[in-house]
């Protein structure tokens, strides 16, 4: 009787902090992501609000594997030591994510450094950075070898 009560506070304790790790826990069908280059400089801080008249680029996603992965890149971030909570006025945005669900549609704006979901404020993880610069990722033209025969 006693194991079980250990395994089944175990499991419970587990249960909680899985729970707890979510950022977000909806069933989405679409996410659409606006995106400018993370190396690009700028003299001012690009706010989120006004992002999508810069974005340079687009992309919608809709296939629901995709979007299962977009999902776990975004609940493994960490949330910010930061006092003030909401960091998205503190922005220099560099992307844009709209993710369109049954129940609601979030908006999350991330720089450099930060990313803001529901004005909570995370650290922009590389993996984040690395999945928006791939999907962006231009594809190099084909060279093709001419024939020097003579």
């Amino acid at each position: 009787m006693k194991k079980r009560f250990i395994i089944l506070l175990i499991t419970a304790f587990f249960y909680m902090h899985l729970l707890q790790a979510q950022i977000l826990n909806n069933n989405f069908e679409k996410i659409d992501i606006y995106y400018t280059d993370f190396n690009i400089m700028s003299v001012i801080n690009l706010p989120c609000d006004d992002f999508l008249s810069y974005s340079r680029e687009h992309k919608t996603i809709t296939d629901s594997l995709d979007i299962e992965i977009w999902i776990e890149i975004l609940n493994r971030l960490e949330k910010t030591d930061t006092i003030n909570e909401s960091c998205k006025d503190k922005l220099d945005t560099r992307a844009k994510l709209f993710l369109y669900g049954d129940n609601k549609n979030i908006m999350i704006c991330i720089d450099n450094w930060n990313t803001d979901i529901c004005n909570q404020c995370y650290n922009t993880s590389s993996e984040l950075k690395q999945a928006l610069e791939k999907t962006f990722q231009k594809c190099k033209p084909y060279k093709h070898k001419k024939n020097n025969r003579k």
